[in-house]
């Protein structure tokens, strides 16, 4: 019997957008939980604070991975210890391009929101 790397941590993505109702969830597989891992990896610390998301609307994305949780909105991706720069909204735009197509009529939604901010 061959050796079987264990299975890595579930990330799961959420479409911070809703306000009395359950946000879009979905998960990542393993393949674009790599890519998701070494866009975080290539991005570089700031001193800016994280953006403050407005109170209703689009407010970003909510990505969990294993313990961590990052905020991934306005150019900034902030977790439980550091704020890095997005400067070009990469990741932003990245999760948005991987939105399932059940979710697909919120594509217009987001990406005007993302536009303005």
């Amino acid at each position: 019997m061959g050796y079987r790397s264990p299975p890595e941590t579930d990330v799961i993505v959420e479409l911070d957008l809703y306000s009395g109702r359950p946000n879009p969830r979905w998960r990542l597989d393993d393949e674009t939980s790599r890519t998701f891992r070494g866009l975080v990896a290539d991005l570089a610390p700031t001193t800016a604070p994280p953006a403050t998301p407005p109170g209703l609307g689009y407010r970003g994305f909510v990505v969990t991975d294993g313990a961590q949780t990052y905020r991934i909105f306005g150019g900034l991706v902030a977790t439980g210890d550091s704020v890095l720069a997005d400067s070009g909204r990469t990741l932003e735009h990245w999760l948005l391009g991987g939105l399932p197509e059940r979710y697909a009529a919120l594509r217009p939604t987001v990406t005007q929101a993302m536009g303005n901010g």
